[in-house]
């Protein structure tokens, strides 16, 4: 016992007289880059993928059926209502997609068995649901344009009043 208290003060006296220079140190975690990483800019104002949602009602489309399920063409909506990244979507637009999920909640109007494209008429409630790039709001935006990459498009019969 009395051996390991004079080998455990030795040990703690040889620690305590070295200098600091002298101890093993760690590597810094940024390995030096600084704070905002190597090309001196925060990670903010990286463009980054956020939500983009469109809702309004069907004016036309040109769509067609690809062979692996998805759809690709045009769609063109009168907007009523949109998340905040698309805010500027408003009014009358049309839409390119390529290789888009639909989803069609609505009834079989022509009767043919399917709930398809040929089912659709103007007026048809229509979301899109997809992403748009983004930066941060105290980002310099000058060299940056906003690219929207429509994934999914949802399209349900009207609103009646009263329904």
């Amino acid at each position: 016992m009395i051996v390991k208290r004079i080998l455990l003060a030795a040990a703690a006296a040889a620690v305590m007289t070295s200098p600091a220079w002298a101890a093993p140190g760690l590597a810094p975690a940024n390995q030096g880059k600084g704070h905002h990483g190597s090309n001196g800019g925060s990670h903010k104002c990286k463009p980054h993928r956020v939500g983009y949602v469109v809702s309004g009602t069907l004016v036309s489309q040109t769509l067609t059926k690809n062979a692996d399920g998805t759809y690709s063409g045009e769609v063109t909506i009168e907007t009523k209502h949109t998340n905040h990244h698309a805010a500027g979507e408003k009014g009358t637009k049309a839409y390119k997609v390529a290789n888009v999920h639909v989803t069609f909640g609505l009834s079989d109007t022509n009767s043919d068995g399917t709930v398809a494209l040929d089912d659709l008429k103007a007026g048809d409630q229509v979301h899109l649901i997809g992403k748009i790039t983004a930066l941060a709001k105290k980002c310099d935006k000058s060299k940056f344009t906003a690219s929207t990459t429509i994934g999914k498009i949802v399209f349900n019969a009207p609103v009646t009043p009263g329904s």
